[in-house]
């Protein structure tokens, strides 16, 4: 697949929204609506994700690309919260420091949860990378490679719990274990999603809607969320039901390509979308910290359903428009670009690097 292409980045926007929406109060006001599009919302991201994989660069040039715009954001954004609470809050302990090193959302706390996904999808990429650059995956028989997949989820599902909260001894000290670190014990379920993207790059790309098989992805869905007790939440390390789980997945990625394609139609909201997309980083980052203190200020004294409905979709709507000013802020900031854009975007960067190079030939002459 060679360049970009409109659908798949809107899809990516789509993506952006189902998770704020699922971290906003929405889910509390209307759960019937959120709790059944867990199905599909991480695998729909992991999909997308694994679309645009490439095992092209050279190992410390791919791991330094994917360290660049995961991890540099994540510590940054984190680091830079500890501090604040520390400030603030004087009970703020050296743990906390730990919970960001180690990576997942039971340790990282505060409102800053969602940002475990961008750990983890740093593993992920590291994971299948040399799945693919050492163990030559893509070269194997499609069979053979959907037989490994099926191995990864099976393993996956049933040691998913094996690292949960596991009474452990540390230099004699008992520790509770949440999970491991950069929740690399849920990789090989994600990495059957990321994969799968990847495998499925062209029929994606090319991908075209048909009414039969949107009729029968949506039964399938209802009748998923309806008759069974699937659930998907791999930060949770729950993954109910992983049959009917994996068919809801399938079924609500392809509602959601068929509405990306149709959005792709329409200018104005396609443009939105692709914005969306654009600054889903940014999105993943603060959507919960000015969701919930927005709604806060909102409800503060309201107990009225309605009422609570109404500030709980403003609440919603705005933690997606704030981040997309903050991404705004930062662009214009070469300061601020080096904490959440890539290095070798940064004009400052590139200028001092312009210096750099300059003065070693004048050094040389």
């Amino acid at each position: 697949m060679r360049g970009r292409v409109v659908h798949i980045d809107i899809a990516k926007g789509i993506s952006i929204v189902l998770v704020a929406m699922f971290h906003s109060n929405l889910k509390f006001s209307v759960p019937e609506l959120i709790e059944p599009m867990s199905l599909f919302r991480m695998p729909l991201f992991l999909v997308l994700s694994g679309v645009f994989f490439s095992c092209s660069l050279p190992p410390k040039q791919f791991f330094f690309k994917k360290a660049d715009s995961l991890l540099k954001p994540y510590f940054f954004v984190l680091t830079a919260a500890l501090l604040f609470y520390m400030a603030v809050d004087g009970d703020v302990t050296l743990w906390k420091l730990k919970g960001i090193f180690y990576g997942n959302g039971d340790t990282i706390q505060w409102d800053w949860v969602p940002l475990w996904f961008l750990t983890h999808l740093f593993a992920l990429y590291v994971f299948v990378y040399f799945l693919y650059s050492h163990f030559h995956f893509d070269r194997l028989e499609k069979g053979k490679q959907l037989t490994v997949l099926l191995v990864f989820m099976s393993v996956g599902t049933l040691t998913l719990d094996v690292f949960w909260y596991v009474e452990v001894s540390v230099f004699g000290r008992s520790l509770s274990l949440p999970g491991l670190p950069f929740s690399i014990d849920i990789i090989l379920i994600s990495a059957t999603y990321f994969i799968l993207g990847a495998m499925l790059r062209e029929r994606i790309a090319r991908f075209s809607p048909n009414t039969l098989m949107l009729v029968l992805a949506t039964v399938v869905f209802v009748a998923i969320t309806l008759f069974t007790d699937a659930h998907t939440d791999l930060n949770k390390r729950v993954y109910d039901s992983p049959l009917y789980a994996f068919f809801g997945a399938a079924a609500g990625i392809y509602g959601v390509l068929t509405l990306s394609w149709y959005c792709a139609k329409i200018k104005w909201l396609g443009d939105v979308f692709l914005a969306l997309g654009q600054a889903s980083l940014f999105i993943m980052i603060f959507h919960v910290f000015t969701g919930y203190w927005i709604y806060s200020i909102l409800t503060e004294g309201t107990t009225d359903k309605i009422n609570l409905f109404v500030m709980a979709v403003i609440a919603c709507l705005l933690s997606i428009v704030i981040p997309l000013l903050i991404k705004r802020i930062v662009e214009r900031s070469a300061l601020l670009s080096l904490a959440f854009f890539p290095f070798r975007s940064n004009h400052l960067l590139r200028h001092a690097l312009r210096v750099h190079r300059r003065s070693k030939v004048d050094a040389s002459q």
